[in-house]
């Protein structure tokens, strides 16, 4: 006589191969497409890898870029890079507060912010590139005014361009962020906001003590995504707007991983580079996780 439970043990069974089985194909994908390549980066970092040959050297490509100084300068290059976020974050979070608000006109703002979003970022970088250039409309605008002494070669300088670059970084990424932001303030309860108006609560007051408070978790998410972003899809902008120059001024790490790859066949320190940046994202993720976890907690 079969029991009860050793059909329920096979129907457990065969479950598990159903999950199994449904699993498995994005698991090979993920096994794939990045996995694979990761593991192959790692291991090629330690090699003098070109097109024809691969030489397994230890940590010589790692020491070449430490002790030469080059990784911190773009590491120095990524962290201007970085200073845009707390720009980025304040101004996408007060215009998501004003449509929240639904201020005159919000539903039109709220299609035209969102605009630049869905541009490609090499039609963006020429666009920054032709508005900043010697020759045009910005300097163009200063000199029909009168304003010759404004008249900037905005490429000329590494401090300069870096402007440039951010300017594009912020103009392109904000639309993205004011939705993010406003799928947050939409999941708050509206009796809340109206119990702080009852009480003489300003906007201003409502926003920081109310608002703030209740999206800290979308903020969380999107700092994130803006840290991973600004180390490793920073490239297009950089390629389009000021090639790394002048010189290697605004050269950052991912820039710098294509021109060792493709322009001086130097997969090896590629590799490496890639690697490292890698790492240091890793640790910045962890880092930004941990410190809102903790933030979270003394909240409560």
């Amino acid at each position: 006589m079969i029991k009860i439970s050793s059909f329920k043990k096979i129907r457990l069974n065969s479950d598990s191969i159903n999950v199994f089985l449904s699993i498995l194909p994005l698991a090979l994908f993920i096994l794939l497409v990045l996995i694979y390549p990761l593991c192959s980066a790692f291991f090629h970092s330690f090699t003098k890898w070109t097109i024809k040959d691969t030489v397994f050297i230890g940590l010589e490509n790692y020491n070449k870029l430490i002790s030469g100084g080059s990784l911190f300068k773009l590491l120095k290059n990524n962290l201007i890079v970085l200073l845009a976020i707390p720009i980025q974050i304040s101004f996408s979070l007060i215009i998501a507060y004003l449509l929240y608000s639904e201020v005159w006109g919000w539903k039109l703002f709220r299609v035209l912010f969102y605009i630049p979003s869905i541009l490609s970022v090499v039609v963006i970088g020429y666009l920054f590139r032709v508005f900043f250039s010697l020759h045009g409309p910005l300097n163009i605008l200063f000199r029909t005014l009168n304003l010759d002494f404004l008249v900037v070669d905005w490429f000329s300088s590494g401090a300069t361009s870096f402007v440039i670059v951010i300017l594009a970084l912020i103009w392109s990424q904000y639309g993205v962020a004011v939705l993010i932001f406003l799928t947050g303030m939409s999941a708050i309860d509206p009796s809340v906001l109206d119990s702080a108006i009852v009480d003489g609560a300003n906007w201003w007051k409502r926003f920081i003590y109310i608002v703030l408070p209740m999206i800290i978790g979308t903020i969380e998410f999107y700092l994130v995504v803006l840290v991973i972003g600004f180390f490793t899809a920073v490239f297009g902008f950089i390629y389009s707007i000021t090639y790394g120059g002048p010189g290697y001024s605004t050269t950052t790490i991912e820039y710098m991983v294509y021109i060792k790859a493709f322009k001086s066949n130097s997969l090896g320190q590629a590799s490496a580079l890639a690697i490292i940046l890698f790492v240091i994202v890793l640790v910045l993720t962890v880092i930004i996780l941990r410190v809102f976890r903790k933030f979270g907690a003394w909240q409560e």
